[in-house]
């Protein structure tokens, strides 16, 4: 019985090896191409440091120290004050003068001074900023001796859009949408042929404006540029203006149909004021008796600048401490005369006979003469009579036709405005 049994054992353990090695060669065979591929294995690829994506260290050749020029100083005491020897400050102050005069730099000025790299206390030259388009470089060449050269600075421009709602002022409702003061005093100048900012701007007026800016290579603003559109809607009414270049190369601002935004005369010749007092009968604040009010007087701070509302020829620049006090008569085409009283001072250059120009600076406000505080009292006269500034109704002065004209719509489509 024994054997019997052990014979049976033998046969049942034989069956099973022979079921594993069934099954192992059934795993085997399904699976079979990604066995085979495991053990094909790929070459190794040389790969050089030319060829990756890691960059060696370049050691920089100069270090360079950015300061401004304070007022007073001139480039030598500017240079003398980073300790940089006095041979030097002269030697590369000669190179200067060969193509800048230092006399003309100016307090605020950018200036970046260089230095080796691995000696700090070796001077190697200067860059002046003279603007966002140029800069004048002072450097040693290879003999150690310092050339200087104009440089042109590389820049771009970019157009931004802004845009919100007035709650009080144009001004300041700008500023809170990020727009540069200088864009907006732009702007409101712009509209002061047909918008009294005073009373014509109610609380919801929307407002939009497209302008460019100068960048830098870092993409830093360098620089303001031109507005090339923008609208106000006011009540609804929408009062929209384009930048356009005509065939003569002039540039001006030109509605939706291509008719100048500029007119004969401001509406109002000062930025930021209120009106104090309208055009038609009051009581003086300072006689108390009642009487015809000829102007309209515009507070606002003291030194603000006076525009010229038009294109005309100084006809009176009067220095007094009585009646108008300080002030300029400026005689225009078509019959038009503009009076400025009160100012503290007259712009440079200010004189009987000077042709000024729509816009240009005549004077600052001031309380000269019969005055109560700082104002400008604004008149205009039409053919010898008074008439009220903010009623004058005066028709555009350029019209757009015919090719010119098509080519404005092609270009306002560029700058076109959301609403």
């Amino acid at each position: 019985m024994s054997n019997v049994s052990q014979k049976s054992s033998s046969q049942k353990a034989l069956t099973y090896l022979l079921i594993i090695v069934c099954v192992i060669a059934m795993n085997i065979y399904s699976n079979r191409k990604y066995l085979i591929n495991s053990f094909n294995i790929t070459p190794q690829e040389e790969i050089t440091l030319q060829d990756s994506r890691v960059k060696t260290f370049l050691e920089p050749e100069t270090y360079n120290k950015l300061v401004k020029v304070l007022s007073g100083y001139s480039i030598d005491s500017l240079l003398m004050k980073e300790d940089i020897s006095e041979s030097l400050v002269i030697a590369s102050s000669r190179a200067l003068k060969s193509v800048f005069d230092p006399r003309d730099l100016k307090a605020g000025s950018r200036v970046t001074i260089s230095y080796d790299w691995r000696d700090r206390k070796k001077f190697l030259g200067y860059e002046i900023d003279l603007g966002y388009d140029q800069s004048v470089v002072v450097k040693r060449d290879k003999t150690d001796n310092f050339i200087a050269n104009i440089v042109e600075k590389e820049y771009f421009t970019k157009v931004f859009n802004g845009q919100g709602v007035i709650d009080n002022t144009l001004y300041q409702s700008g500023i809170e949408s990020g727009i540069s003061p200088n864009v907006i005093m732009n702007l409101m100048q712009l509209y002061s042929f047909d918008v009294d900012f005073q009373r014509d701007i109610v609380s919801g007026t929307e407002f939009e404006v497209n302008y460019e800016n100068y960048l830098d290579d870092r993409g830093e603003i360098i620089k303001h540029g031109n507005i090339l559109s923008a609208v106000l809607k006011i009540d609804g009414t929408r009062y929209p203006i384009y930048r356009f270049t005509t065939d003569d190369g002039k540039s001006d601002y030109y509605n939706e149909e291509g008719k100048s935004a500029r007119k004969a005369l401001l509406k109002t010749p000062v930025n930021g004021a209120y009106i104090s007092s309208g055009f038609g009968m009051r009581i003086h604040p300072i006689s108390s008796y009642t009487a015809f009010h000829r102007g309209i007087d515009f507070a606002v701070r003291q030194g603000t600048p006076i525009y010229a509302s038009g294109d005309g020829v100084i006809s009176a620049a009067v220095v007094s401490n009585t009646g108008y006090g300080i002030h300029i008569r400026i005689r225009h085409p078509n019959g038009y005369e503009t009076l400025y009283g009160h100012m503290v001072s007259h712009a440079k250059g200010m004189k009987v006979g000077v042709k000024v120009t729509q816009g240009q600076i005549i004077g600052y406000v001031g309380s000269t003469g019969n005055s109560t505080g700082p104002h400008l009292h604004y008149e205009t006269r039409y053919n010898g009579k008074f008439v009220n500034p903010s009623s004058i109704k005066i028709p555009p002065g350029r019209t757009l036709e015919g090719k010119e004209l098509d080519r404005f719509k092609i270009e306002m489509e560029k700058v076109k405005l959301h609403f």
